[in-house]
């Protein structure tokens, strides 16, 4: 008698097999939520860094202007072009953007345009513009494309 009740009292360990599944189903409503939010983070981070160069780049020109009263080109002002220069004070690339530097009617243009895909809705060909102008010590800032208001918003 002794033996029936031991082996009655004896436990099983382990999982069922719907414990399990609803374990399956929590990670793939977890994943299918994190993974999109992945991709926009990588995204955002690639664009942040128009924004960092091209103020820069202003405040290297406010500087230029306040003592010379124009706008300079890049190697005149002390800009460090990123990436690889092209053409030496005017244009250079950097993985992600073609960084093209103007000076029209004694106003400085910088134009980062989007040079490889990776941006999601902002494409290849979508520009972030700066323009300086001297005598009012202003940016004006212009977008063309999507860039804007995605992956920009301090800029």
């Amino acid at each position: 008698m002794k033996n029936q009740n031991q082996k009655k009292g004896i436990m099983q360990k382990g999982f069922t097999l719907i414990e399990l599944m609803v374990v399956i189903v929590i990670i793939g409503i977890l994943s299918a939520l994190a993974i999109p939010k992945m991709f926009g983070v990588s995204a955002k981070a690639k664009a942040a860094e128009a924004p960092g160069v091209i103020a820069n780049y202003e405040t290297l020109q406010s500087a230029y202007a306040q003592e010379t009263g124009v706008a300079g080109m890049p190697t005149n002002i002390g800009w460090q072009q990123p990436g690889t220069v092209i053409v030496a004070g005017v244009s250079s690339n950097t993985m992600w953007f073609t960084y093209t530097a103007s000076i029209a009617a004694l106003t400085g243009v910088l134009t980062a345009g989007v040079n490889a895909p990776g941006f999601g809705s902002c494409v290849t060909g979508n520009t972030f513009i700066t323009t300086y102008t001297p005598n009012t010590d202003t940016d004006a800032h212009t977008f063309a494309g999507t860039c804007k208001t995605s992956y920009a918003p301090n800029f």
